[in-house]
């Protein structure tokens, strides 16, 4: 569904796979030259199909486990780029390089002037941990190592960590 560039990341748009319609109607009054794909499968069609002409189509996940299906027709009609991307292997390639520290600079200056915002979340100690998985299917769960050193030196005794 349209949603705020707030909750995106700077989107434009974000669609579910259960959300075609949306899409498809999303497509009818737009022409987005970039797709992000992290379902893969037969629902890239629906993407290939939004795009306008000299656009690329980037997949950075697989959740489907299906092959993803593209047809030859928008690749060469309307000028298609496929991309695709997997973080472990660019970690790989750049660990400990310039463009390393130089993305993790940009994240931080985003995150800095609210450009990116985290993922709403509960901060919780390891002792809360059966509470955070009665809630995890809720909101993301942050297991936060201060708090829980603060909570074991309050006297929590019945989780243990030993080094």
């Amino acid at each position: 569904a349209v949603v705020s560039t707030q909750s995106t990341g700077g989107a434009d748009a974000v669609f579910t796979v259960s959300e075609r319609s949306e899409l498809e109607q999303f497509c009818r009054s737009n022409t987005p030259h970039l797709a992000l794909n992290m379902v893969g499968g037969r629902e890239t069609v629906s993407l290939l199909k939004c795009l306008g002409e000299g656009s690329n189509l980037v997949t950075y996940g697989a959740m489907s486990n299906s092959p993803m299906v593209v047809p030859f027709g928008p690749m060469v009609f309307k000028d298609i780029t496929l991309n695709n991307y997997w973080m472990t292997r660019w970690t790989r390639r750049f660990a400990g390089s310039v463009a390393e520290a130089s993305m993790f600079e940009q994240i931080a200056e985003w995150f800095r002037t609210g450009k990116l915002t985290p993922t709403p979340h509960e901060e919780r100690s390891f002792f809360d941990h059966e509470e955070a998985f009665k809630s995890a299917f809720k909101r993301k769960q942050l297991f936060v190592v201060e708090r829980t050193l603060k909570d074991s030196r309050a006297g929590s005794s019945d989780f243990l960590v030993t080094l």
